[in-house]
């Protein structure tokens, strides 16, 4: 210390030798100053100058002013107010250490006084609180980061508090954005529990025992209904801790989960409907890894290749083996062209495994990536055997159905040239418009009998005793009505060819329009009409009146003759052609009447 030092600090009153002061200051462990009253340093002790890294000739006076951060000088205002007043102080701020690293200093001083009273200076120390600074900086951030969190946390933030004797409170109930202590943002804290859905509240309940008897965590989840009727869902998350007074003091949080647990069913329903959709339409569902060349299939999808069911992967061969052979190629073609991402694949081939029949399945797959970045061929397969078994019997139906519509049409060509024929007929021997309506007539019974066409395994077949029946109700419209001339019909269900139908319909028509219209001339008597198969499978058509006419004989003049009425004219002509073209045999016997018998041979 120098000298002027010693005389200074001697002159002040310091009580001591300025040798002793000197020595007692160094041995102080914190840096420790003494200065004048115009905030010039005189005397800095050891701990000081070795903090510095400076002697004490740089540090008196104003040097030390030096190791004072620039942001902090206008803290040392404290200090000179402190001077005038002649009063103690304290002062932060930083001091740049021997390393150059800044370390906040807390500086007290006390003001000294000469014995007469005068202020002649200060004397201080400073002890290091940059850990406390960092500390303070450090959980001011903490509670900005805290702020923030609850300012923007979507649910409550809670304490609860459980007393030993039961009783439990809530010293903080806060919402997002507010600052409610001792209550709810929305509804009462302390009505808290009686707003649990009964049906949940057993479950938290005994989440919330199992959590205060073992000290964990408490995650339970229950439905809320609110003072307004309005349900919803809620999660507490919250973690126990004992307090010294006995208290079991519970922090945690209330989110409102009301949303994602309706996403959460929605999303549960669709599963359940895409499960009962695969379920209901048979598909088979697989995953194909191009990387390991492993496929994850289904239960349904294993089934359709006849294999055991099992949760682990198969090669890719394990599938192909049951692949028709003649398939295969196909098959494996397709998924190597499938491995590009977001390309598409769609099969249909057979399947053959052992000991069972073929099946066809249709597959259908795409290329995806999945969130982990791997991809996969994802697809689905469905059994369309009996798809393809109906395809194929419309197709032979279409097949057969040509075959029967040309045969239909060359028995058209072959009924259109009878038309032909009966016109030419008509028109040899024209004798007014009572010759064009009796071709109407004839013509009309062809179409008749094409009426009753079906177009089935029986194509090309009539029911004959359908046509006599329409045959028979057409008459009693037309020429009957009004006459008290009365047709029955009496005929056996048979199916004939076209071809054999539509001449002996014409004849069927001739005979009995012949009767109506010859047989009554006192306008009155009946005709029957019979249709039988006979006991060698030959078929016999009857036509009989009780009349007769001037063209006939007297009935009690019995005869039998090949050909109805007189024998010349144009019907009889038509009937006996029309005869011997499907051979049949034609028998009329005149009696009281008239009666025809038409006898065909056994249809092959």
């Amino acid at each position: 210390m120098s000298q002027s030092c010693v005389t200074e600090l001697h002159r002040c009153g310091a009580g001591i030798e300025d040798e002793a002061l000197a020595a007692a200051l160094d041995l102080l462990p914190s840096p420790t100053w003494v200065a004048d009253p115009v905030c010039g340093g005189i005397h800095f002790n050891r701990a000081w100058l070795e903090f510095r890294g400076r002697s004490l000739s740089q540090e008196v006076g104003r040097g030390w002013f030096t190791g004072i951060h620039d942001e902090d000088h206008d803290k040392l205002d404290t200090y000179r107010i402190a001077l005038s007043a002649g009063r103690p102080y304290q002062v932060e701020y930083r001091l740049r250490r021997h390393d150059g690293a800044w370390r906040w200093m807390l500086d007290t001083g006390a003001p000294r006084f000469a014995p007469d009273g005068e202020l002649i200076g200060f004397i201080g120390s400073c002890v290091d609180i940059t850990a406390r600074r960092e500390a303070e900086i450090t959980l001011a951030e903490n509670e900005a980061r805290l702020r923030s969190v609850t300012e923007n946390f979507p649910g409550y933030i809670f304490q609860r508090i459980v007393h030993p004797g039961g009783r439990a409170e809530y010293p903080l109930f806060s919402r997002a954005g507010e600052r409610d202590k001792g209550g709810a943002a929305r509804f009462g804290a302390e009505a808290l529990g009686q707003m649990i859905h009964p049906e949940d509240l057993p479950a938290m309940q005994a989440r919330y025992a199992e959590a205060v008897s073992t000290m964990s965590r408490l995650d339970c989840e229950g439905r809320l209904v609110l003072p307004d009727g309005e349900g919803r869902w809620i999660r507490s998350l919250s973690q126990p801790r004992p307090r010294a007074d006995g208290a079991l003091i519970w922090d945690g949080v209330m989110l409102d989960i009301t949303e994602q647990r309706e996403r959460e069913a929605a999303l549960e329903r669709s599963a359940m409907m895409l499960g009962m959709s695969i379920e209901i339409a048979a598909i088979g569902t697989w995953e194909f890894d191009p990387e390991t060349g492993l496929i994850a299939a289904s239960a349904r999808a294993q089934a359709m290749f006849q294999l055991p069911e099992n949760e682990v992967p198969r090669p890719f061969e394990d599938y192909l083996d049951r692949v028709h052979p003649e398939d295969r190629a196909a098959v494996c073609e397709g998924m190597r062209d499938a491995r590009v991402e977001g390309a598409e694949m769609a099969q249909v081939y057979r399947l053959a495994v052992p000991d069972g029949p073929q099946r066809w399945v249709s597959m259908r797959g795409r290329m995806v990536r999945l969130a982990d970045g791997s991809r996969r061929l994802i697809g689905a397969i469905t059994d369309i055997t009996e798809t393809k078994r109906h395809e194929a019997e419309r197709e032979a139906a279409l097949t057969h159905r040509q075959t029967l519509l040309s045969e239909l049409n060359h028995r058209m060509k072959n009924n259109l040239h009878l038309i032909l024929s009966m016109l030419r007929l008509e028109a040899g021997r024209f004798q007014g418009p009572a010759s064009f309506a009796a071709a109407i007539e004839r013509i009309e019974a062809v179409a008749a009998l094409h009426a009753q066409l079906g177009f089935s395994e029986g194509a090309g077949r009539v029911s004959f005793c359908g046509y006599l029946e329409d045959l028979a109700a057409k008459l009693r419209r037309s020429l009957l009505e009004g006459t008290g001339i009365r047709l029955d019909c009496t005929a056996e269900p048979l199916d004939l060819d076209l071809d054999l139908a539509v001449p002996l319909g014409i004849v069927i028509n001739e005979l009995v329009t012949n009767a109506i219209k010859h047989a009554f001339p006192q306008g009155a008597g009946l005709i029957r009409l019979g249709l039988t198969r006979k006991a060698d499978g030959g078929l016999l058509v009857v036509v009989e009146d009780d009349g007769y006419g001037p063209e006939r004989a007297a009935p009690d003049a019995p005869e039998t003759t090949s050909c109805p009425g007189s024998g010349s004219g144009m019907g009889s002509r038509l009937v006996a052609g029309l005869c011997a073209q499907i051979g049949a045999r034609i028998e009329s016997h005149s009696l009281p009447g008239m009666r025809h018998e038409i006898h065909l041979p056994p249809q092959g």
